[in-house]
């Protein structure tokens, strides 16, 4: 929170999230609930085929290429995809009482295995704390059964883990990060999950207030922003705390409270905080507090402006009950968990500083009454998912690489040390009403700050330098790019003609292009990668070059057409002493480069010169028909005929 390190290309174009890996498009949750997400409908179809019950643990899992179901859990047991329980699940040694109880993931590098994690309630004292299960879905004609169950994870020291459970894919695209938090400390522990398996060490992060039992802190979600570079971590009756996480090595740094409860009895829910999720641009954090839906925005990059930014998006009475967990949905809506309610609150343009708004039960529920006659509908939880870290470089200040289709694109000009380089904005979605307001933030050290579509800057030194830009539509959304712009050093190239005119006799001239280092040329008018060519055409011609280090420069020259009107050889001269046509001039052709020789009509040669420049004016020879013949003396080139000596 303290550095804006950014993400790492030229120019960032965003890609559309959730339907590209659909394992996690089939939400079942609560009691009797199920949505199914596709890609392209904003709205998620209401299945009634559900059996799960659970008061807040749930996670499913779909295939990574159709969304078809797979299993679910309430972190108690696992039903395959015809909504039976598998044989060996139960029990999981989970509870389906805690937060965010279980999360289901694949096993890196080992198809068909899926690892199950589970977390325990505080109603029993977290006792079970964290463990995983094993699912292979071969068995039993591919619905899936358990063939590891509830194995036991020990946090170091013995140590218990709080209803927390997050889990976040390393920015490999294959392992993963699983965070859970201790029980009465202030550490998070990451457990790295590879084809070998989870880790029996965790990387442990002291950062942040004590998660104390007693009902205060040991209930809450742990959410990664969608560059995973970003941590929400809510406590029941503590607070919200937002931190820097670090998908390449799994540390969590930076703790930035935003709301701290004051002391409330225990069981007294209306004082609680319990959902958090970030914006699908990772520019806004909405969060549960004491019942409203209230906003951060994030991009105040520093302690004192993310708090004074937080807004009330909803009043605690508009949710109609008790809300639970945030999530954002496959569509980039915000859906919220309310308790006991026959459908989901959701929240219409998450990404907007103005034109978010709430709609009351707008996800409507549907499905079957469970025995003990357990109503379907929502009750605190929603499926529990991992989180896709970036590929790119860790960023420590929110924003940029989200899990929206972006609405413009970035387009870099890049400029040497010393030389401009130019930043532009461009509308990428021809819905949207066009750029209402366009900041740039450029530079570490001493960030330079510009307004505009088009904006340049130069830098003197070379090197990484961070670049964000937050773009304002005129439909009054929001959304942000950061990038790693590196400014390679300087170079030069300097191009060179033999001649700068085309001239009589002469079809071409040789362009040479010298540059300060090793690197690429190109030529704007062809396809030679050569430092050297042949033109025999008027015209400018463009060198560009690229050093090895990236610096991207240019040099031109420009090469006057050949007039040939300017073109003659005399076909007859006067040496009569009157100063009048008295030698053989070759008008319009280059004095010493060409070689001429004159012969005489019985074809004896009568002069000879390599390196003529006008002066054969026939002395000692007769008056009568000579022949010549003029040769170039870098082409070859060769010109014959004749001319008349007249006396």
């Amino acid at each position: 929170m303290r550095t804006i390190l950014l993400l790492a290309v030229l120019w960032l174009t965003g890609t559309q999230v959730g339907f590209a890996q659909r394992q996690y498009d089939a939400w079942y949750f609560g009691t009797a609930s199920a949505l199914q997400f596709q890609p392209g409908q904003y709205w998620p179809q209401v299945l009634t085929n559900s059996v799960i019950n659970s008061f807040e643990a749930s996670t499913s899992l779909a295939d990574s290429t159709t969304g078809a179901l797979l299993l679910y859990s309430n972190g108690e047991r696992v039903w395959d995809r015809t909504h039976q329980v598998m044989p060996g699940s139960f029990p999981l040694g989970g509870s389906a009482s805690a937060s965010e109880g279980a999360v289901a993931l694949f096993a890196p590098g080992r198809p068909g295995m899926v690892y199950l994690f589970t977390t325990d309630a505080k109603e029993s004292s977290t006792r079970n704390s964290l463990r995983y299960s094993v699912i292979d879905l071969r068995l039993r004609n591919g619905l899936g059964d358990v063939v590891q169950r509830s194995q036991p994870v020990a946090l170091p020291g013995g140590v218990l883990a709080t209803e927390h459970l997050g889990a976040i894919r390393q920015p490999n695209g294959r392992d993963y990060w699983l965070l859970v938090h201790g029980l009465d400390n202030d550490r998070f522990y990451a457990y790295a999950l590879t084809p070998a398996g989870l880790a029996t060490q965790p990387v442990i992060s002291t950062v942040g207030p004590i998660s104390r039992g007693g009902g205060i802190a040991e209930t809450g979600v742990l959410h990664f922003s969608p560059s995973g570079r970003q941590l929400a971590a809510t406590r029941l009756l503590g607070g919200l705390d937002v931190f820097d996480f670090d998908p390449s090595t799994g540390r969590v740094s930076n703790a930035l409270n935003l709301f701290t409860h004051p002391p409330v009895p225990i069981g007294f829910f209306p004082g609680r905080v319990f959902g958090a999720e970030f914006s699908g641009d990772g520019t806004l954090l909405y969060a549960d507090e004491r019942g409203a839906v209230v906003r951060y925005d994030l991009l105040g990059c520093a302690p004192a402006p993310i708090r004074a930014s937080k807004r009330e998006v909803t009043a605690a009475a508009s949710l109609r009950g008790l809300s639970g967990s945030f999530r954002r949905g496959p569509n980039g809506r915000l859906y919220i968990a309310v308790l006991a309610a026959s459908g989901l609150a959701v929240i219409d343009s998450m990404n907007s500083l103005s034109g978010a708004y709430l709609r009351p039960g707008g996800q409507p529920l549907a499905g079957t009454i469970l025995p003990g006659n357990n109503i379907p509908g929502s009750q605190y939880g929603l499926p529990n998912a991992p989180a896709q870290a970036s590929r790119l470089a860790p960023s420590n200040c929110a924003g940029g690489s989200g899990g929206i289709e972006e609405g413009f694109r970035v387009v870099i000009t890049p400029g040497c040390t010393g030389r401009p380089t130019l930043f532009e904005a461009q509308l990428r979605d021809p819905a949207r009403q066009g750029l209402q307001q366009v900041q740039w933030t450029i530079g570490a050290a001493t960030p330079v700050a510009l307004s505009g579509a088009r904006v340049t800057t130069v830098f003197r030194l070379a090197g990484t330098q961070p670049v964000v830009v937050v773009v304002t539509f005129a439909d009054g959304t929001r959304q942000a790019q950061r990038l790693q712009l590196t400014i390679p050093p300087s170079a030069t190239v300097q191009l060179r003609a033999s001649a700068t005119q085309l001239v009589c006799g002469e079809p071409q001239v040789e362009l040479t292009a010298i540059a300060s280092g090793p690197g690429r040329f190109s030529w704007a008018d062809d396809t030679t990668r050569q430092s050297r060519r042949l033109v025999t055409r008027g015209g400018t011609y463009r060198v560009r070059f690229v050093a090895s280090g990236g610096c991207l420069v240019s040099d031109s020259v420009t090469i006057q057409p050949l007039d040939s009107t300017r073109c003659i050889i005399p076909n007859i001269i006067t040496p009569n002493g009157d100063d009048q046509n008295q030698h053989f001039v070759l008008a319009g052709y280059e004095p010493g480069r060409w070689h001429l020789t004159v012969f005489n009509r019985w074809g004896r040669e009568v002069y000879a010169n390599p390196q003529y420049r006008n002066e054969w004016d026939a002395a000692g020879q007769a008056a009568g028909l000579y022949y010549y013949l003029l040769q170039h003396l870098q082409t070859g080139t060769r010109l014959r005929g004749w001319v008349e000596v007249v006396r």
